[in-house]
């Protein structure tokens, strides 16, 4: 006989024959609970029982497994539920529900809903308006998660466009998908950050440039969302700009996705009227939230809070060099990047990294009014790379703990 299963002698009702048939023991009951250690090394422990799920979740994620419409406020209220998600299944659900909307659309109307959702869970309040005199205050963010990890663009571009002449607000956040984000570079190069609207004023008038870091915006959502995704999500598509306290007169926004049209749409929604989303496909397939040297520039704009239609158009830049910069070198790691762009800041760098730095900046110091021309603002921003002065002219006096 089997260690693991018994035999018994069964007789057949009709023919008065016999079988023979396992008993297979009861079976061990599991536990419907996964376990994980948290960074802490403590136990955690989660149901996986989908009836443990928030019903507005469950209906949500049921009906779009099936391809049935789902309403933005049913979307809103799923994402409203998933706090009461414990971890590590939140995460999962999480997950599942934004890629299965980015995958399906995305449309504007469920961007909107799990933005404003999103926005809630900190209690989001109306911003502070910073408008320019002689030249327009300018805020500048992006989505991030490009899937490339090049040297930062946006900030460099920033400072350049300020030393310029610009006044420039850069909202950025850590490094999630890339090597260095926004606000790693602002840290390592001894830069502030702040959190009102006195400090971003005086910030600007004391050297045309102010940074705002989003985490501390929104920490109740950073704590569901941040550091999870390194794709574009729902979230990508206009959440940096919108957690900022402040606006200026004019949103420069870069998408790493097509659909440009969905941002300008969503940004003009939450009452910005003065817009320009702008996506590079390089020819790699990659998109670039910001403007490339090389490939197809997709740009939709909203003025007077209309939405425009998108405008694609073939780009090449040439460096000065002659030759053309398809991208970017990878760094190899955090600390190269933060080198790399403070040699560019003074005085040196890479070619490559120079170009387009300046062709970014150029764009900036045309929509801020001091420069008429992409061609005079790129003239412009290398003369000011060139100098080695960037960080001179930009680098406020440091602000006191807790005055900014």
């Amino acid at each position: 006989m089997s260690r693991l299963t018994q035999s018994v002698n069964v007789r057949d009702s009709q023919s008065g024959g016999g079988s023979s048939l396992p008993i297979v023991p009861e079976a061990r009951q599991i536990s419907p609970t996964l376990s994980y250690k948290d960074p802490a090394g403590e136990h955690v422990s989660s149901s996986s029982n989908p009836e443990d799920l928030p019903a507005p979740i469950r209906m949500v994620l049921g009906r779009i497994s099936v391809g049935d419409d789902v309403q933005p406020a049913q979307l809103s209220d799923a994402f409203q539920a998933m706090p009461e998600v414990p971890a590590p299944t939140r995460d999962v659900v999480l997950g599942s529900l934004l890629t299965a909307v980015i995958t399906r659309g995305p449309a504007a109307d469920e961007v909107e809903a799990l933005l404003r959702s999103a926005l809630a869970m900190d209690n989001y309040t109306a911003p502070t308006m910073l408008g320019g005199d002689s030249h327009r205050v300018l805020l500048l963010a992006g989505s991030g998660k490009k899937g490339l990890r090049t040297l930062n663009v946006s900030t460099p571009a920033a400072l350049v466009a300020a030393a310029v002449g610009a006044r420039v607000i850069k909202v950025g956040s850590a490094a999630t998908s890339s090597t260095l984000g926004s606000r790693d570079l602002v840290r390592a190069l001894g830069l502030r950050e702040h959190r009102t609207a006195t400090g971003v004023r005086a910030d600007l008038d004391a050297c045309g440039f102010a940074f705002v870091a989003i985490e501390p915006e929104i920490p109740a959502l950073d704590g569901l969302y941040g550091g999870r995704f390194h794709a574009p999500n729902p979230f990508s598509f206009g959440l940096a700009p919108l957690a900022s306290p402040v606006r200026g007169d004019v949103t420069i926004f870069g998408l790493a996705h097509p659909r440009v049209d969905v941002a300008a749409e969503v940004l003009s929604r939450f009452g910005m009227g003065d817009v320009d989303v702008l996506s590079t496909r390089l020819p790699s397939g990659h998109y670039l939230d910001e403007i490339g040297m090389v490939g197809e520039l997709r740009c939709c704009r909203v003025r007077d809070g209309g939405v425009g239609p998108v405008a694609v158009s073939a780009i090449e830049h040439e460096t000065a060099t002659g030759a053309t910069a398809a991208g970017l070198p990878t760094p190899c790691g955090s600390a190269e990047a933060v080198d790399r762009t403070a040699d560019l800041l003074a005085g040196s760098g890479l070619d490559s990294h120079r170009a387009v730095v300046a062709v970014n900046s150029a764009f900036l110091l045309v929509r801020s009014g001091v420069a008429s021309s992409l061609v005079e603002g790129r003239e412009l921003a290398e003369d000011a790379l060139r100098s080695g002065t960037v960080l001179a002219k930009t680098a406020a006096s440091p602000t006191p703990a807790g005055k900014a």
